[in-house]
Order: C-alpha cells, then structure tokens, then sequence
C-alpha cells in the first residue's frame, strides 16, 4: 500500500519547522523513528537551501512524500531557475559555516536526484527502509 502526504511550502524560511514537525508525525507512521528523523532532516536542509540560494523565489514549494512498505520518496518541485547540482558533493572546510546541505542529503538519504524539467525543478530524496 502507498501512503501520500503533500502540501504547498510558503517560500518563507520561517515556514519549514511547522512543516517539517507535521511530515516526521507523518512519516513516523510509516517508518522506523530513524528513517522518519533523517527523511525530516534531509527535507529541512532541501527547503533550506532552495529558499537561501533563490533570493526571488515567489512561488510555493510543492512538496510531496509517498511512503511504501520498501521506502520513503519526498519529492519537492520549485520553479525557481535552479541551479548546477554536485555529482559527488564533498564537505566543505571545517571553518566554514555553511555548505553541508547537499552532503547531508545524500549521507541520509539511499538515493537523491535532482531534475530540471521545463519550468520546474524537482528533487527526489528517497530512503529504503
């Protein structure tokens, strides 16, 4: 069976906590405590960097998971202009403050890819469970 849960993200940063705590009550459902946390984590650093890095994003943030007795697929769409994304992202230097996002993204999560199609971008985050 699949189990959905979708909503559209204001592209405010101080939207993503109250979302985050619905999606891990949701995904807790449907996942082990430790998959729930790290989809929630990697969700947070995604919308994170997608509302730091896009100055002019006016648009909500679609985000959608779906959850199968396998894995756990969180898939978020923007239409912002996107951006170049890392094959083999890297850690940056220990005295820098940011830069972790993607990293973390793929340390969490078994597969993550990132699309631009058209007018949208779109980034899959899947966990197997």
């Amino acid at each position: 069976m699949i189990h959905t849960w979708e909503l559209e993200l204001p592209p405010v940063l101080a939207a993503i906590r109250p979302v985050a705590v619905r999606f891990r009550q949701w995904a807790a459902r449907h996942a082990n405590e430790a998959a729930a946390a790290q989809c929630e984590l990697a969700l947070v650093e995604a919308c994170n960097n997608l509302i730091n890095h896009n100055a002019d994003i006016r648009d909500p943030i679609s985000i959608r998971a779906q959850a199968t007795p396998f894995d756990l697929t969180i898939t978020i769409r923007d239409t912002t202009a996107g951006f170049e994304w890392p094959n083999e992202p890297t850690l940056p230097d220990s005295s820098s403050e940011r830069g972790r996002g993607i990293y973390l993204m793929h340390a969490l999560m078994t597969q993550v890819q990132y699309t631009r199609a058209g007018a949208y971008n779109e980034l899959r985050l899947r966990r197997a469970l």
